[in-house]
């Protein structure tokens, strides 16, 4: 399963298009195009739909192993949360329970 960068250079490369060619059609610059490449950025939901039709592939497959990773890096930003919300009330309830004179 590509990435999304990975998709979108496997795409250029496949109709034989720089970096600079692939920008100028998407009225973008090319270290845009770098960064979205090396995986830096991501295109936003507009460049998403012209790479789309300019690669003629589906959004679903060009964004597919990202939807993936970006579930996975959510699932770790809830279970952080909850880490710190337990550690918290953690505290508090010691706090409330110390020592009384």
């Amino acid at each position: 399963m590509m990435h999304i960068h990975q998709q979108i250079k496997h795409h250029r490369e496949r109709l034989g298009l720089t970096q600079d060619m692939l920008a100028e059609r998407l009225y973008v610059s090319r270290q845009t195009i770098s960064n979205w490449e090396t995986g830096r950025s991501y295109p936003d939901l507009e460049n998403l739909l012209r790479l789309s039709i300019l690669f003629d592939t589906s959004l679903d497959e060009l964004v597919k192993g990202d939807v993936d990773v970006m579930k996975q890096e959510l699932d770790t930003v809830r279970s952080n949360r909850l880490a710190v919300v337990m550690t918290v009330l953690l505290g508090l309830t010691a706090i409330s329970a110390g020592p009384r004179s």
